[in-house]
């Protein structure tokens, strides 16, 4: 091996630059790849779960309505979100450790899956002065989320 700085006309292996069969070296195509990547796993998800949020108030104005059978889609739907935030927030740790997404989405996916859990625990105690105005948060923030997601999948120039 030579010395740095030396530049004498002796070769060694380590003179030679390396061959990467197939691997990007350009560290910013890269990280938009893998930005991609997780873009294209965790924005399906956001918009499930937005979509389940958008029927609560459809079910609970049912309800209001006097069709009976209402309040168990409501609690089913409620359910649903549950697990859909629990999916959200697993897929997104995951996808921040791989380095696909940055780390506000791990926040905001942990963040959804609290604010659900006691969205589930007030409704079922009938606080429903506090249910109501968390489901219109819950409604707000994965509307911010998924606006968040739309301007990092265009910067990113993602695909889905």
């Amino acid at each position: 091996m030579t010395e740095p700085g030396n530049m004498s006309a002796s070769s060694t292996a380590s003179d030679m630059p390396p061959t990467h069969a197939g691997i990007t070296t350009d560290t910013s195509k890269g990280t938009t790849d893998a930005a991609r990547q997780g873009i294209s796993w965790i924005r399906p998800l956001v918009f499930i779960n937005l979509g389940l949020v958008a029927l609560q108030p459809l079910s609970a104005g049912f309800f209001l309505s006097g069709y009976d059978r209402a309040v168990t889609v409501h609690a089913v739907v409620a359910q649903a979100l549950l697990l859909g935030a629990l999916v959200q927030a697993v897929t997104a740790i995951i996808l921040w450790r791989l380095r696909r997404v940055p780390a506000w989405v791990v926040r905001a996916s942990l963040g959804l899956l609290v604010i659900v859990f006691l969205q589930n625990g007030l409704g079922y105690k009938k606080l429903y002065w506090l249910h109501v105005p968390i489901g219109v948060g819950i409604f707000a923030g994965l509307t911010r989320q998924a606006s968040r997601l739309d301007t990092l999948r265009r910067t990113t120039g993602a695909q889905s």
